[in-house]
């Protein structure tokens, strides 16, 4: 039951996030250019950057929309391989499965981009999407490995307590 439950939760944001991911590829490329534009715009406005500020800005934003799409792929792989890990699956198969998952949805999403006025597929996009997925699914497999190794060490002062 309450891996059920998990595994609806998980699917639940899956589908979210994945469709904050289709909006973004929906977006036009000024729409899309402005949004990214307006965050570095406001970063330079923070630190006070006056010399080369357009250049400053010019190479911002796209540094800025990289590390959106590695973000949202992130979150993407975090909760698609938390679902996967749900099923009695070995943990190499979880992780194939969920890098395959993520190639597959940020290709798409870049085809998808090719049908949104003033935007184009990138393979660089396809590239940082799946080393996000991939960060994403590293991070669930640490915070498992912490809690193994945290719920062993109170296995071990239980056993100790007993002898006590």
């Amino acid at each position: 039951m309450k891996t059920n439950i998990l595994r609806i939760i998980f699917l639940t944001i899956i589908i979210i996030n994945s469709l904050i991911i289709f909006g973004f590829s929906a977006q036009n490329g000024e729409k899309s250019g402005s949004l990214s534009k307006t965050v570095i715009t406001k970063i330079a406005d923070i630190f006070n950057v006056e010399e080369n500020r357009n250049d400053f800005i010019d190479i911002g934003e796209k540094v800025i929309r990289k590390i959106a799409h590695f973000a949202i792929y992130t979150s993407l792989g975090i909760f698609s391989f938390a679902f996967i890990s749900t099923f009695k699956i070995k943990e190499k198969m979880q992780v194939i499965i969920t890098t395959l998952w993520g190639i597959i949805y940020a290709s798409s999403d870049e085809i998808h981009q090719m049908f949104s006025f003033g935007r184009h597929a990138s393979v660089d996009d396809v590239i940082i999407d799946t080393l996000g997925v991939v960060f994403g699914l590293l991070v669930v497999m640490l915070i498992k490995k912490i809690y193994e190794i945290i719920k062993n060490k109170n296995i071990d002062i239980e056993k100790k307590k007993e002898v006590i």
